[in-house]
């Protein structure tokens, strides 16, 4: 049976159709095929005679699309396998491979079908103007083809219009509803498979071609930057390298640039050219690598010159290693190796500092390369405490003590938020006191000791709870007094107002800052009387309320500070008899009450007081003895009992106090009378006591040679 097909039929795609036939050139051919494989593949075909009408309307592509999702795969033996594109009732599984060489015609070619044909259901290929069975078309396109058999074959049958193709057109035919088992799977093109792996082959080495390339240039690249760095920057340690902050968006100078990130405070003190933040911008001009850093480093790098020069630091520092090098990294420029030189105050100062800070920090940058110490004391800065040290707003730590420097605490110290210890002491900052202190909330150490610091403390210090260490001692211009809320510093361990211009009475809240140490609140003006609060301080070891206007009798609750190892009430105005309950105090080696309204005896108490070596009690209104029982005390250097109302003779046990003893002062006591015993006489007259660098008053044996008292070189 003949029948014409159109260019634009469908063809069914569900199977290929039988060797017995296969539509070559318009007619129905009956032909055996020579290779075994595809006559196998052939027979497992069953020819099904479809009728398919046609219409002049357009087929449903949907209805098509539908069609080819139903195709079975199968694998080399021509076995059926459910892994294919094809499954009973999977209208929505995708469509088979473009590998297979099956697809559905576009739209447009799916009109105008005229006639009625009878066709083998199956899988065609139309090809040089025919229709070819899928599994003839596999035969076409392998490479063990009989083309000039092929050709000879279609001279037979029909007028070959052209030579067959390998980039054929896949077409489906409608077809009525079939058992999808029943059909074969057309053979995936081999051709097909070999040229998709070589294209896969050649993908993957230009891929590693590329790669390595890439690779290579970027070592090079690697390997330049390295050099470049080795020649012309060295540093001691390595920090990252900031991001590049000279990016302006439009044409700008280097000079207009670094000004722009200046604060104003700054720019116009550059307007003076001798000034030392312009002598540190035209050093900055000169670096080489100011390109390469981030607004940050800049800021520090200007900073830290800036108070280089307005300290002298070229001709008047100790020590001024690396400063200025622009080869150097400025973390690796020259700093004390102690905070607050600590070590060397702790020989006069016990305690002072202990425990903040430590283990020191190995360095005095964070691994970014920005400042967050900053040490110079004792170097002989020589000069002012210019404002720019306050834009290193990185800082925890800034120590410059022990410098004659000048100058004053600028209130730009409010934005170093991180900042933790200032120790600014024995130096010659002048001014107030800013408010903006109130907002350092990590300030733990504020030790501005030894200025010419004036006006009021402000209140917003009080604020600061976190506070250890408030030592303000020895400015006395300084005036202000402890307010209630000093209850609050449950961390407070230093109080020091040393010579300070404080008044008003002691809180009794001072009783809950159950972390004190030190109280040192002298020659002020505190008046009223010693609350009897303090006995609740249990860390307290030093209390020295000396020089002030305080009243009252001394609370016995004193005898409850076991930790309390020096006792300075001198040159106030207490009365009343002397507690016998602080010679229960086991550590205390320092009790001086001189120059009060004392009155009654002296505890023998005292000679408990195994530590103690400092007994001044001259200038009160005592009576009675002398205890026998102070001989027994051996650590005792300083005995003045002067100027006083005391009695009877210089007890003979006091003896043994003349290996221990640099001054026994028992003048001014009328009533004293015997002679002094020889061993006393030989008392070294030579200070050995160093109490702050110095010694009480007159030392040796001092007595009134009367007719009543005698010894020594006094004849009786």
């Amino acid at each position: 049976m003949k029948s014409t097909v159109e260019s634009n039929d469908i063809v069914d795609p569900q199977g290929a159709a039988s060797p017995e036939e296969n539509s070559v050139g318009g007619e129905i051919i009956n032909e055996e095929l020579a290779d075994a494989d595809l006559e196998d593949a052939d027979a497992a075909a069953k020819k099904v005679p479809i009728t398919r009408r046609r219409t002049n309307s357009a087929v449903d592509p949907k209805k098509a699309s539908s069609l080819l999702g139903q195709t079975l795969g199968t694998d080399n033996d021509g076995n059926k396998s459910s892994s294919g594109y094809g499954c009973d009732g999977c209208a929505t599984q995708n469509p088979p491979p473009k590998d297979h060489g099956i697809m559905a015609l576009p739209e447009m070619q799916q009109n105008n079908i005229t006639e009625t044909e009878e066709l083998t259901p199956g899988a065609y290929l139309f090809e040089g103007g025919e229709f070819r069975t899928a599994v003839e078309a596999n035969a076409h396109g392998s490479d063990d083809f009989d083309w000039e058999g092929y050709r000879n074959q279609q001279r037979t049958h029909a007028p070959v219009q052209t030579a067959p193709s390998r980039a054929v057109l896949a077409v489906a035919n409608a077809v009525e509803e079939v058992d999808p088992l029943s059909l074969p799977q057309a053979m995936p093109s081999e051709a097909n498979s070999d040229n998709a792996k070589r294209d896969q082959k050649d993908n993957g080495w230009v891929a590693i071609c590329t790669c390595a390339g890439l690779a290579l240039m970027g070592g090079l690249v690697l390997l330049i930057v390295f050099l470049v760095s080795g020649t012309d920057q060295s540093t001691a340690t390595n920090y990252p390298a900031a991001a590049s902050s000279m990016a302006p968006t439009s044409p700008i100078s280097l000079e207009s640039y670094l000004s722009s990130l200046l604060p104003n405070h700054t720019v116009k003190a550059m307007e003076d050219k001798d000034s030392p933040q312009y002598q540190a911008f035209e050093w900055l001009l000169e670096d080489p690598y100011v390109y390469g850093y981030a607004e940050k480093r800049i800021l520090q790098r200007h900073a830290l010159m800036s108070f280089f020069y307005a300290t002298a630091g070229p001709t008047q520092w100790t020590n001024k290693t690396g400063w200025g090098s622009y080869s150097l990294h400025e973390c690796d420029w020259y700093q004390n190796q102690d905070f607050a030189s600590k070590t060397i105050l702790q020989n006069y100062y016990p305690g002072f500092l202990q425990g903040f800070l430590e283990p020191l920090p190995d360095s005095r940058c964070d691994n970014q390369g920005i400042y967050t110490h900053l040490w110079l004391d004792q170097n002989n800065l020589v000069g002012s405490f210019v404002e720019e040290v306050f834009s290193l707003t990185s800082l925890k730590t800034l120590s410059a003590g022990l410098n004659p420097i000048y100058g004053t605490i600028s209130s730009h110290i409010g934005h170093m938020s991180d900042l933790q210890g200032l120790a600014i002491a024995s130096a010659g900052l002048s001014g107030s006191l800013p408010s903006e202190m109130g907002y350092l909330s990590s300030l733990q150490v504020n030790s501005l000791y030894g200025n010419q610091l004036e006006g009021t403390v402000p209140e917003e210090i009080w604020q600061l709870t976190n506070l250890e260490f408030l030592v303000l001692g020895r400015n006395n211009k300084l005036q202000g007094s402890i307010p209630s809320k000093v209850g609050t510093f449950a961390k407070l361990r230093w109080l020091l107002f040393e010579e300070c211009d404080l008044s008003g009475p002691l809180p009794t809240e001072l009783g809950q800052a159950t972390s004190l140490e030190w109280l040192v609140l002298v020659a002020g003006n505190l008046s009223d009387t010693l609350p009897t609060e303090l006995g609740s301080l249990p860390r307290l070891w030093f209390l020295s309320l000396y020089g002030n206007q305080l009243e009252g009798t001394l609370a016995t609750e004193l005898g409850l500070l076991s930790s309390l190892g020096v006792v300075d009430l001198r040159w106030n105005s207490f009365s009343g008899t002397l507690p016998s309950e602080l010679g229960l105090l086991p550590v205390l080696q320092t009790l001086s009450l001189e120059s009060n309204f004392l009155s009654g005896t002296i505890p023998t108490e005292l000679a408990n007081l195994s530590e103690l070596y400092m007994l001044p009690l001259a200038d009160n209104r005592f009576t009675g003895f002398i205890p026998s029982e102070f001989g027994m005390m051996p650590s005792l250097e300083l005995l003045s009992v002067a100027n006083n109302s005391l009695s009877g003779t210089i007890p003979q046990d006091l003896a043994p106090l003349q290996r221990s003893l640099y001054s026994l002062h028992v003048q001014g006591n009328s009533l004293l009378s015997g002679v002094m015993p020889d061993l006393l006489c030989a008392i070294n007259k030579t200070c050995v006591f160093d109490w702050f660098e110095e010694c009480e008053g007159p030392y040796g044996l001092i007595f009134e040679c009367t007719e009543m008292l005698c010894g020594c070189d006094c004849p009786c």
